[in-house]
């Protein structure tokens, strides 16, 4: 359920906006239900299409996936808009091990759990919400 500070112009709006983001990416893998992903997703945030999408095929193809919960685990920004009007942040996200089955319920693949990352995510304040545009390693890295 997406908390009310998630709806908020604010440095506090957007981790709460951030946070609940990580959870319906996680909904995602467990259920392939990727509406309210995409309600609050930029349809060009290539990131998010490459993972999203290899879940989607293996659901299509009548599979599923067990695992791969995203936890938050720090934020931190600026809250300055750049050039673009968007805004920055440093969000540090460690996953859950994910196991793959096929329509038979062979188990197809297995991922180890991802260590705590530090990536940025950038997100816009438009039409009173909050739109995550991108997702990624920083640059540099």
């Amino acid at each position: 359920m997406k908390p009310a500070l998630a709806d908020e112009n604010s440095a506090e709006g957007l981790e709460a906006f951030t946070e609940y983001w990580f959870e319906l990416f996680s909904y995602g893998y467990e259920t392939n239900d990727w509406e309210p992903f995409d309600a609050v997703t930029d349809p060009g945030c290539r990131t998010c299409e490459n993972l999203t999408g290899q879940v989607r095929d293996l659901y299509a193809d009548k599979g599923w996936i067990v695992g791969g919960a995203v936890n938050l685990s720090s934020f931190d920004t600026e809250f300055i808009k750049n050039t673009e009007g968007s805004i920055n942040s440093f969000v540090g996200v460690e996953q859950a091990g994910l196991t793959y089955f096929d329509s038979t319920g062979t188990e197809i693949n297995k991922s180890e759990a991802l260590p705590l990352t530090v990536n940025v995510t950038i997100a816009l304040w438009e039409e009173n919400q909050w739109i995550m545009l991108d997702f990624g390693s920083p640059e540099g890295t």
